[in-house]
């Protein structure tokens, strides 16, 4: 749970507004962080990059709006977001250290919005029970 509700609109303002910073350079490498969970030796960037949160402590509009710091207790209070929520927005791992900023503000727009990326989950079942019904049917 987010540690202060905010309402839904100006959640969704937010995100839309974070998202449309990282849009603003799409092929930008964004530096993800370490897990919420991983150990407390290990809470900063993976690589020598900006975060999408330094992007976000970046943007005047955010700041007057009232996100305090680049930290990641800061942001998931701004934002209205669950530990999950933040998790999958800006963490990353050994294997994916950074990535580009439009797959970042995918991230975020899911987030703010999961219905198409149920859609797009729901299809690519649908489609695989289809070709295996094919197949079945077939043989």
């Amino acid at each position: 749970m987010p540690a202060r509700t905010i309402s839904a609109p100006d959640r969704q303002y937010r995100l839309l507004r974070w998202a449309a910073l990282l849009e603003r350079d799409p092929d930008q490498i964004i530096g993800l962080l370490s897990h919420s969970w991983a150990s407390d030796d290990a809470p900063g960037l993976i690589v020598d990059r900006p975060s999408a949160i330094d992007l976000a402590w970046n943007d005047v509009v955010l700041r007057v709006m009232g996100l305090a710091g680049r930290s990641r207790g800061e942001a998931k209070v701004f934002f209205g977001l669950s530990d999950a929520e933040l998790d999958r927005i800006v963490a990353g791992s050994w294997r994916c250290p950074a990535l580009p900023a439009w797959q970042v503000a995918v991230r975020i727009r899911n987030v703010e919005c999961p219905r198409l990326e149920n859609r797009i989950v729901w299809s690519v079942f649908a489609i695989l029970l289809m070709f295996f019904a094919i197949i079945c049917w077939i043989l």
